[in-house]
């Protein structure tokens, strides 16, 4: 793991914090590499229920893509994908939750790790920005994203213009789940995290996956790919225990 990145395994939970708090916790190839592949194999980890992003230190969650990589590489195609839409990708395609726990500013690239996670809580100081124009550029690939999370007119606004917005606001128009104190943000991940840990992880998995699919459908496809979702869990092995755990009037043991 690149020390960009930190990794730690709490118990069912995969903790990964962007370690560059001297740049604002930008985005470098090393950093995007290592989430990639982390979150890429947490994936695949029946031990773990859910990943958590956050970040080194107060001020920054994360400022995007490093300005300063060399000869704009962090803009740049590599083997035909961008470095930073890799990690939206993982996040999106991980089948656990992917918890966003943001601890200061998040700017340009960085709304775009936000919009690409399942839930995300923000301490009530950080603020969210798109300041792309400013140098020239404009949030393309973070904007495909933001385009499912938040109204146009939002967008367009934060975008043509370069103005952050506050946490509190980025909770009203739905970029975030909840915007809390400081103080209050750890409990508000760890009681998210025993709230999924009652609940069953193969339909949160097959759940997140349709979501997904039927966010880009046209509404009329959307109700007959959920008949065939809904089918299929529900002839699961969650969905008969969680039957037979009602009607024996106890809580459920989930196995996979």
């Amino acid at each position: 793991m690149a020390d960009e990145l930190l990794s730690e395994r709490r118990n069912d939970v995969l903790w990964l914090t962007l370690n560059r708090p001297e740049v604002h916790n930008a985005l470098n190839a090393a950093m995007t590499d290592a989430l990639t592949k982390a979150i890429r194999t947490a994936s695949g980890d029946s031990g773990l229920r859910a990943v958590v992003i956050t970040a080194a230190g107060d001020r920054s969650f994360c400022s995007g893509a490093d300005l300063k990589e060399s000869a704009g590489g962090m803009f740049l195609s590599r083997n035909g994908t961008n470095p930073v839409a890799d990690v939206m990708r993982a996040i999106e395609d991980c089948d656990k939750p992917v918890i966003a726990r943001i601890n200061g500013r998040v700017l340009a690239g960085g709304m775009g790790l936000v919009a690409a996670c399942d839930l995300a809580y923000a301490a009530d100081h950080a603020e969210f920005g798109l300041p792309e124009v400013r140098v020239g550029l404009f949030p393309a690939m973070v904007a495909a994203k933001l385009l499912a999370k938040m109204p146009l007119t939002r967008l367009q606004e934060m975008a043509y213009l370069g103005q952050p917005v506050s946490a509190v606001e980025a909770g009203r128009f739905g970029l975030v789940n909840r915007a809390v104190p400081s103080a209050e943000l750890d409990d508000v991940i760890e009681n998210t995290l025993a709230r999924l840990r009652q609940n069953a992880p193969g339909a949160i998995a097959a759940g997140k996956a349709a979501l997904l699919k039927m966010r880009d459908m046209p509404s009329t496809d959307r109700l007959a790919f959920a008949e065939g979702v809904i089918a299929t869990i529900g002839s699961g092995k969650e969905a008969r225990e969680g039957r037979l755990a009602f009607a024996e009037k106890r809580k459920p043991l989930w196995v996979e």
